[in-house]
């Protein structure tokens, strides 16, 4: 009977490995959740679908969603962006400006917030793809000039155009397009049985189905791999190295620039001295809780999705917990991220150490 259930046992174990190794941000995901549920519950509340809503609506999973989409086709091509922040700023700022200036042209704001965010992007490439110059260094002094730029023009243009103050560029409010910016898209929310998701969510997923299908059925896709695992081997097999690190940045810049769109519709408005601070750090948190390698060359942008969800639930634990002051926030944002890190770089190396002690074992035995 005990061997039956080792047996029994054995072909479970392993299935579960298998399904963890390869969704794991699905478990991660599952498990921070549940925290959730238990630490609303813990306080008096009872958890239910509207806590879902909030995750799905929050910030942090649709405009860090976004932009963390393009964070992860960076970090798969074995480099970095730290501007991600500066120039969600700098695009949110084109993007109300543009809307302000043509009287409320959806139109126009939306190819202003892709265009700007085009350009960032572009910038960012090409210094990086075609000038050589290291990702870290690129983006950090990128990171400076897009908000330093921002905060400028804000201060210098005419507050009937910024609609706000000199600190603040706000959407004019007597716009005509206003209510369903604003109202409609940037905070209505469709109900579906007894969850209400939020319009902007549906963006995010649509997205996010879109560059699934992009990285993992189409030649390009293979090609942002294959640089990441070896750039070297890839440049043998005549894939264009430069063009696909100035692509991947300008795929970016594009997620900032509807990242920006969707800030606007939902925000309302951007501060240049404090808006989208640390939201690099943020969107690099959500890739590495998706499963992404850091080193490059691996990663799902399924995961980005979940990875953005769990960073989420994770901000709302910590707001959850009445004893727990707002400044320390960012400590265990922290703390998790170095732990998810150490198990992404322990994991294989337990892994194989543990195959080893199980060959050695079975030779043994014969």
């Amino acid at each position: 009977m005990a061997d039956k259930t080792k047996k029994t046992g054995a072909p479970l174990l392993k299935t579960f490995a298998g399904l963890w190794s390869k969704y794991s941000y699905v478990f991660v995901f599952i498990i921070i959740l549940i925290v959730y549920a238990i630490t609303i519950n813990a306080n008096g509340n009872r958890f239910n679908p509207g806590h879902i809503s909030g995750i799905l609506s929050s910030q942090n999973t649709v405009i860090v969603g976004t932009m963390a989409i393009g964070m992860a086709m960076i970090i798969i091509t074995g480099q970095i962006d730290l501007s991600l922040g500066s120039s969600l700023v700098l695009c949110t700022g084109v993007t109300i400006l543009s809307y302000n200036a043509s009287g409320g042209n959806v139109l126009v704001m939306l190819i202003a917030a892709l265009g700007s965010g085009l350009i960032c992007g572009l910038i960012n490439g090409c210094l990086v793809g075609y000038a050589k110059m290291p990702p870290f260094i690129v983006t950090l002094g990128t990171m400076l000039i897009y908000r330093s730029l921002t905060l400028s023009v804000v201060r210098e243009i005419d507050p009937a155009l910024t609609g706000s103050s000199s600190s603040q560029f706000s959407m004019i409010s007597d716009m005509a397009s206003y209510d369903f910016l604003r109202m409609k898209f940037g905070t209505g929310s469709l109900w579906l049985g007894k969850v209400q998701i939020p319009y902007i969510s549906f963006l995010f997923v649509a997205l996010t189905l879109l560059f699934i299908f992009i990285m993992s059925n189409t030649k390009y896709g293979k090609s942002i791999y294959a640089v990441g695992s070896n750039e070297k081997t890839a440049r043998l097999t005549g894939i264009n190295v430069e063009g696909v690190k100035v692509s991947v940045f300008a795929v970016t810049g594009l997620l900032v620039g509807v990242a920006s769109f969707i800030q606007a519709c939902k925000i309302g408005n951007v501060t240049p001295a404090s808006s989208g601070t640390s939201y690099e750090m943020y969107a690099i948190a959500a890739v590495v809780l998706g499963g992404v390698n850091m080193a490059g060359g691996k990663g799902k942008i399924l995961g980005v999705f979940f990875g953005a969800l769990s960073y989420t639930t994770i901000n709302f634990i910590i707001v959850s917990i009445p004893a727990l002051s707002p400044d320390i926030q960012d400590t265990f944002q922290g703390i998790v991220l170095i732990v998810v890190i150490l198990i992404q770089t322990l994991g294989p190396v337990i892994k194989e150490k543990f195959n080893s002690l199980r060959k050695k074992s079975k030779a043994a035995k014969a």
